[in-house]
C-alpha cells in the first residue's frame, strides 16, 4: 500500500490519518470497481451548487430516486480529505479548491482519490449484494470514527451478522445494531451523531446527545450518513449517466471539478434560499450536536456559540468561506450571513466568467405547494434529459420525509428569530439577495 504524506498541523491529527489509511487499506482490496481510470471516464456531471442549509440535501434524495443518474453515497469531502484536499492540508485556508489542486496532486494521492471515487459512486440496488453492503458499512465506520481502532474487517463481520438475521435490509437497524456490539466493546460510538430520528434514538437508551465534537478529526461530518444497499457504477453508466455532485462547499471549488472530470460535460444547477430562511437554518445547525466540518488552529470567539461548549471554540461548522478570518470574533449570526453570501456570491462570479451551462432554481418553489415542486422538477428533468418517472415521479409529486433537519420544517420558521436576522443581513448581504430575485421580503418563506 502507498502511504500518504499528511501535513502537519495539529498534535495526533497526522498520525490518526494516517493510521485511518492502513485501516482503510484491507477494504480497498475487498471493495474492487471495475471502472479504471474513474475520473477521466466520467462524461456528464451536475453539481447542485448552494449555500448550507439551502435545500440541497431535499434536492439531491429527490434525484437519487431516479434511476437515470448516478450518485455518491454521500458527499465527496471525505475523499476530498483523505486525499489531503481538506482544510488546512489544501494550503488555500479555506474550503476553495481550483484546477491547479488537480494538477498538483501527488501520484499516491490522485489514485487514491480516483480508486476511493470509483468504489462509491453508483445507485440504490434493486437487488442488495450482501458481501458489498456489509463492506460498505464497514468503509463507513472507520470513515465516520477515524480515531478509534476499529478493524473494518471485524466491522464487516458484525454487519453480515446483522443481515442474517434480519427480516429486511434497514441500513438504520444495520447501523444501530454494529453500534450496540461497538458501545459494548467499551467504544464511545454514538447514534446521536448519525442522521436519525431522535424519537428512535431516545428508545436506543444511548443517553443524551453530546454539544461536543465525535473526535478530534472528523473525515465525515455530523450527522453520519448510513451505508444503503447500492450499485457501483460500471463504465457504462459513467458513459451514459450524469454524476449528482451535492456538498455546499463546491461553491468555492467548480474549477476544480471541472479539471477532476476532464472529460465531462459539466452544469451548474444553481439552488437559492433567501437569506433570511438559510441563515436561520444555519443559526440552528451551528447550535445543534452535528454539523462539525473544520477543526481550527486557532481558537474562535463567536459569541452565542463558543460559550454554550468549550469544545465549540475549537470547530468552525458548515462551509468555510475564504475571508472567515474576519468572523472568528463575529455574532453566530452575522457569521451565518457571511456564509450564505459567500457561498452564492461564489456561484455568481462562476456563472458570469462563463461560458456555464447553468439553471437557477428557487427552493421556495419546491417547499411552496405540489404544484410548484412538480413545475420545478419538470423543469429540471427537462433540463437534464432524464425521464420524471417511476419512483422519481413519485418522489416529486409526493414529497420526501426531512433529511438532515435540525427541527420539523415550517414555513417562515425564521420569522421567530425576525429582528436578530434583520440586523445580520446587512448592505452586501442584501445585494447578493437582490441579485439572486429576493429583493422584496415579504415574499420570503
Amino acid at each position: 500500500m502507498t502511504r500518504m504524506t499528511v501535513p502537519v498541523h495539529a498534535p495526533g491529527v497526522p498520525d490518526a490519518l494516517r493510521a485511518l489509511c492502513d485501516r482503510l487499506a484491507p477494504l480497498r482490496e475487498l471493495r474492487r470497481s471495475g471502472v479504471r481510470d474513474f475520473s477521466a471516464q466520467v462524461r456528464s456531471v451536475l453539481v447542485i451548487a448552494s449555500s448550507s442549509r439551502g435545500g440541497s440535501s431535499m434536492v439531491t434524495e429527490t434525484l437519487r430516486a431516479s434511476r437515470a443518474l448516478l450518485h455518491l453515497q454521500a458527499e465527496i469531502n471525505p475523499f476530498l480529505r483523505l486525499a489531503g484536499l481538506g482544510f488546512p492540508d489544501s494550503g488555500t485556508g479555506s474550503d476553495r479548491l481550483d484546477a491547479a489542486h488537480v494538477a498538483a496532486l501527488a501520484p499516491a494521492a490522485r489514485r487514491l482519490l480516483d480508486e476511493e471515487l470509483a468504489r462509491d459512486v453508483g445507485t440504490a440496488a434493486d437487488v442488495p449484494d450482501p458481501e458489498q453492503f456489509a463492506l460498505d458499512v464497514a468503509w463507513r465506520f472507520a470513515v465516520q470514527w477515524p480515531e478509534l481502532p476499529l478493524d473494518p474487517l471485524a466491522v464487516a463481520d458484525a454487519a453480515r451478522g446483522v443481515l442474517r438475521g434480519a427480516p429486511s435490509w434497514d441500513p438504520a437497524a444495520v447501523t444501530l445494531s454494529v453500534l450496540r456490539g461497538l458501545h459494548q466493546q467499551g467504544l464511545p460510538v454514538s447514534p446521536w451523531y448519525y442522521d436519525l430520528p431522535r424519537d428512535l434514538l431516545q428508545r436506543e437508551a444511548f443517553g443524551a446527545p453530546s454539544p461536543r465534537a465525535p473526535g478530534r478529526l472528523l473525515i465525515e461530518e455530523p450527522p453520519f450518513v448510513l451505508a444503503r444497499p447500492w450499485r457501483r457504477a460500471d463504465p457504462a453508466d459513467l458513459r451514459e449517466r450524469t454524476l449528482v455532485i451535492k456538498t455546499p462547499s463546491n461553491a468555492y471549488r467548480l474549477g476544480f471539478l471541472r479539471a477532476l472530470f476532464p472529460n465531462a460535460r459539466l452544469r451548474v444547477l444553481h439552488l437559492t434560499r433567501n437569506p433570511a430562511a438559510a441563515v436561520n437554518g444555519l443559526y440552528d445547525g451551528w447550535l445543534h450536536n452535528g454539523f462539525h466540518a473544520h477543526r481550527m488552529t486557532s481558537p474562535l470567539a463567536i459569541g452565542d456559540y463558543v460559550e454554550r461548549c468549550e469544545d465549540n471554540r475549537w470547530w468552525w461548522k458548515f462551509d468555510l468561506p475564504p475571508g472567515w478570518q474576519d468572523f472568528t470574533g463575529a455574532p453566530l449570526l452575522d457569521v451565518c450571513a457571511f456564509q450564505w453570501r459567500s457561498s452564492h456570491q461564489a456561484v455568481l462570479d462562476d456563472l458570469d466568467r462563463g461560458p456555464v451551462e447553468g439553471l437557477t432554481l428557487h427552493f421556495e418553489d419546491l417547499i411552496g405547494g405540489p404544484d410548484r415542486r412538480i413545475a420545478s422538477f419538470e423543469r429540471l428533468s427537462d433540463w437534464l434529459g432524464i425521464p420524471l418517472d417511476g419512483e422519481f415521479r413519485h418522489s416529486v409529486h409526493h414529497g420526501i420525509a426531512p433529511v438532515a433537519a435540525t427541527a420539523r420544517p415550517r414555513a417562515g420558521r425564521w420569522q421567530d428569530r425576525a429582528d436578530l436576522i434583520g440586523r445580520a443581513l446587512d448592505a452586501r448581504t442584501l445585494q447578493v439577495a437582490d441579485r439572486l430575485g429576493y429583493a422584496d421580503p415579504t415574499g420570503w418563506i
